[in-house]
């Protein structure tokens, strides 16, 4: 399921096809260094990326409202990072925004153009008038 599109990219839902593409984000110690509370550990092989997307489809399925959703690029259908909608861990209904982008894909302008799309996708809701992105301070790419 398409969730949104921009000029160049498209979120969609992973599927168990995307797991090298996953692998090629979450397993790079660049990209899994900001990610959580504490940071993540990359993804160690192809097997245990795979055990993440089949956990990440479940969530995702279960409240398709929100997720972690690939990027594809619309002119080519490579996955080039993943963009995310998803509650705020004790938040009081409030909703975070990220992207993930494969360090291949820096400096193209990927992140900013997901981010204005998960917004948009965000203030579809009549009732949200926040989103929130967290973000480690010394994150300056993600600043």
């Amino acid at each position: 399921m398409e969730h949104f599109s921009t000029e160049r990219l498209i979120a969609r839902d992973w599927t168990a096809a995307d797991e090298q593409d996953a692998f090629a984000i979450y397993g790079r110690v660049e990209v899994a260094r900001w990610l959580g509370a504490p940071p993540a550990a990359p993804a160690a092989s192809l097997a245990e990326m795979g055990e993440r997307l089949e956990r990440i489809i479940e969530r995702n399925a279960a409240a398709p409202q929100f997720g972690l959703w690939p990027l594809e690029l619309r002119s080519s259908g490579q996955v080039v990072g993943a963009v995310l909608l998803v509650p705020l861990a004790g938040g009081d209904g409030e909703v975070e925004i990220g992207w993930h982008l494969n360090p291949d894909h820096w400096g193209r302008g990927y992140a900013t153009e997901a981010g204005r799309g998960v917004i948009d996708l965000a203030f579809d809701d009549p009732g949200r008038d926040e989103v929130l992105a967290v973000v480690y301070p010394d994150n300056a790419r993600s600043l």
